[in-house]
C-alpha cells in the first residue's frame, strides 16, 4: 500500500490527540460551571442521569471518525489500473533562429529574439492535443526538445534559448530544415509541419532546396519573418552594451528581414509565410487555425498505468464513525429521569 498524500499520516494523529485533550478539558469545565451556578438538591440526580460509558463510547467513535478522515485523505493506494485514452492532433516543429542577428532591436520596439518567442508561447497557449518539438539554430541546428504534448516543456526549452547557445556563429537555414525533419517519427503517417522562425538571413547553405527536399517527403515548411525591412544593427554581446558586430572594414554591420528569401523557402516547402511585426504578436495563433483546419488530425492511443485510488474506503467508515458519534446520545435510557421524580 501507498499512499498520495503521506504527510495526513502525521498531522491527523496530532489533530485527534488535541481533539481529545480538547473535550476532556471541556467536559470538566462544563462540569463546574454547573455546579457553580446550579445549586439544588436535584444536581446529583441530575448529572447521575449521564451515562459516562456512554459518553465514552462517544469519544471513542469521534476519534476513530477523525483517524479515518485522516486515512482517506492521505488517499490510500493499492492494486493497479490501465487507463486508455485517445488524443488527436498534429505534429509541429518549431525550428527558432538564435543567431546574433535576432538580438537586432527593429521588431516592435524590442530585439527579435524577444517579438519571436513571445509568438510562439502565444501559439502554445492555444495548442490542444498537438505534438510540438523545438529546434534551435545558428551556425548549425540542434533538436532542444523532441515532440511532445507536454507544452510546458517547450515554454521552458525557449526560455533558455539565447544567443550563444548555438556555438557555431552564422545563419545556417538548410540545416534547420535538416534537423527539423529528423524529429518526426517515420512510422507516424499523420500531418507533419515544420514552422521556421527567423529574420531570414542566410549566411550558410541551400534553404530553398532543403525544403524542396522535405516537402517531398511529406513535410510543409511554413515561414515566419521578424524584424524590419530597414535593418538595425548587431549588438555585441547577447547581454546588451554600446559595442556593435563590425564587418572586417570596421563598418557595423546592419541586419535586415529578408522577407523574399523566407517567403521563396515557404513557397518551396508547400507552406505559408507570415509575418511578426508586433510585441505578443497573435501571427502564429492565426497561422496555424489556417494551415491546420484543413489537415486531417492523427489519432494516437496511450495506455496509462496508474495506481488504484482507494480512498472511498476510509471516508465511508469516517461518515459512519462519526454520524454513529452524533446519533448516539449520552443519557441513561429511561432510568435518570425515573430517578429524579420524587
Amino acid at each position: 500500500m501507498t499512499f498520495s498524500a503521506p504527510i495526513c499520516l502525521w498531522v491527523l494523529p496530532l489533530l485527534a490527540a488535541g481533539l481529545l485533550l480538547f473535550r476532556l478539558w471541556a467536559g470538566r469545565r462544563a462540569r463546574r460551571d454547573l455546579e457553580a451556578s446550579f445549586r439544588s438538591p436535584l444536581l446529583p440526580r441530575l448529572l447521575d442521569s449521564v451515562s459516562s460509558r456512554r459518553r465514552g463510547w462517544k469519544l471513542a467513535l469521534l476519534m476513530a471518525g477523525v483517524l479515518a478522515l485522516g486515512l482517506a485523505l492521505a488517499r490510500p493506494q493499492w492494486g493497479r489500473r490501465q487507463i486508455e485514452l485517445e488524443q488527436t492532433g498534429i505534429d509541429l516543429v518549431i525550428a527558432l533562429d538564435v543567431s546574433r542577428s535576432m538580438l537586432a532591436a527593429d521588431a516592435a520596439g524590442t530585439n527579435r529574439l524577444t517579438v519571436a518567442t513571445d509568438a510562439i508561447e502565444r501559439l502554445l497557449a492555444g495548442l490542444g492535443g498537438d505534438r510540438v518539438g523545438l529546434v534551435i539554430f545558428a551556425g548549425e541546428a540542434f533538436t532542444v526538445a523532441p515532440l511532445t504534448r507536454d507544452h510546458s516543456v517547450i515554454a521552458r526549452a525557449l526560455e533558455s534559448s539565447v544567443p550563444g547557445t548555438v556555438s557555431a556563429p552564422g545563419s545556417n537555414l538548410q540545416q534547420a530544415i535538416g534537423e527539423s525533419l529528423k524529429g518526426f517519427d517515420r512510422e507516424t503517417r499523420g500531418p507533419r509541419a515544420l514552422l521556421l522562425v527567423s529574420d531570414g538571413e542566410q549566411l550558410q547553405g541551400d534553404a530553398i532546396g532543403a525544403a524542396r527536399a522535405a516537402r517531398a517527403a511529406g513535410l510543409r515548411v511554413h515561414t515566419a519573418g521578424v524584424g524590419s525591412a530597414l535593418g538595425a544593427r548587431v549588438p555585441a554581446r547577447a547581454w546588451g552594451g554600446a559595442d556593435f558586430v563590425r564587418n572586417p572594414l570596421g563598418r557595423e554591420v546592419v541586419s535586415r528581414r529578408d522577407e523574399l528569401q523566407l517567403q521563396r523557402i515557404a513557397e518551396a516547402g508547400g507552406g505559408v509565410y507570415t509575418r511578426l511585426d508586433a510585441r505578443r504578436s497573435a501571427a502564429l495563433s492565426g497561422w496555424f487555425r489556417q494551415t491546420a483546419a484543413g489537415l486531417p488530425r492523427s489519432t494516437a492511443k496511450r495506455i496509462l498505468d496508474e495506481p488504484q485510488e482507494r480512498f472511498q474506503w476510509p471516508l465511508a467508515a469516517a461518515l459512519a464513525l462519526l454520524g454513529a458519534e452524533w446519533w448516539l446520545g449520552d443519557r441513561r435510557s429511561g432510568g435518570g429521569w425515573e430517578r429524579m421524580k420524587p
